[in-house]
Parts: structure tokens; sequence; C-alpha cells
């Protein structure tokens, strides 16, 4: 069978490569639709794929895909991916929801987050997958919060826009 097929493929593909180069000698007697020996070629190939897959023995060790579980139980835990957000805020927990509300009332675009890390609390904004957006929006709120700078965190998954992925 494999013998037979690649008989085939190598004939259309001889027959197809003179045809494509001008040779009239060997194609005067024959009329070949170009379409059709791309799509009898595709055929072959798909055939010649698969009966090498049913041959194709893949030996690895147990310990990957024990790796490869514990990395899918890691990412089904955090609940988000790793990217940046710019820190604005580090201290008491009155202070921390008073710098919020200002931090609202002036960017309410901007998402903003509260955490306790003991001893402090924390007022973190944005969600960046790359440390450069975050010290972008860094620089633009460097007026108004002297203070903060860009930290390494899980951030929340970006928002999908259903019109946008149907196109």
């Amino acid at each position: 069978m494999i013998i037979i097929t690649f008989i085939a493929f190598v004939q259309l593909n001889a027959i197809a490569q003179s045809y494509l180069s001008g040779n009239s000698s060997a194609l005067a007697s024959r009329k070949i639709d170009q379409p059709a020996v791309n799509s009898v070629q595709d055929s072959l190939k798909m055939i010649h794929e698969k009966e090498w897959n049913k041959h194709l023995i893949i030996n690895s060790d147990s310990r990957i895909d024990t790796l490869i579980q514990i990395h899918r139980e890691e990412n089904e835990r955090k609940n988000g991916i790793d990217g940046y957000r710019v820190q604005i805020y580090q201290g008491t927990h009155d202070e921390a929801y008073q710098m919020k509300a200002k931090f609202l009332s002036l960017h309410e675009n901007i998402k903003i987050y509260v955490s306790f890390s003991a001893p402090d609390f924390r007022v973190k904004v944005g969600d960046f997958r790359t440390k450069s957006e975050a010290i972008k929006l860094r620089q633009f709120l460097k007026p108004e919060f002297p203070t903060l700078y860009v930290i390494e965190d899980i951030i929340s998954f970006p928002d999908l826009n259903i019109a946008q992925a149907g196109n």
C-alpha cells in the first residue's frame, strides 16, 4: 500500500512539475488541471501521514507527565496569570482604603486592588502583561502618587470582548 502510494505520488509530482515548468512536449497529448493535481497530492500526503502515525511510538519518562499535571494544577490554583501592577500605597487598613477612594475619584477606569500581606495593606492598580506597560502607568501617575513602584503580581485574566473575538 505504501509503495503504491509512493509511486502514484512520484508520478503525479513529475507530471505537475513538467506542467508548471511549461514542458509542452511531455504534456502535448494531456491537459492536467492544476487544482486537481494539488488535491491528489494533498490526499496522498494525508494517507502517507496516517500510515506513518500508526507506527509512531513516543518513549518518554513518566515523570514528564507528572510535571505537566503539577503545572496544570498550579495554573488552576493561581486563578490568574503572571504579570505586573503598580503599587501606590503600603500601610494601615484605614489609610489603604482612603488611598483607594482617592485613586478611584481620579481614575475610575483603572482597576484597583487592596490586599493584606502582614503587617501591611497594599493598594495596587492595573493588570499588565509586560513590565513596560506598568512603567508607562507609573510615569503617568507619578505626579499624583510620588511613592509608587512596579511590582510583579498575579494579575486577573483579561476581559474578553465577544465582538472582537468573533472577527
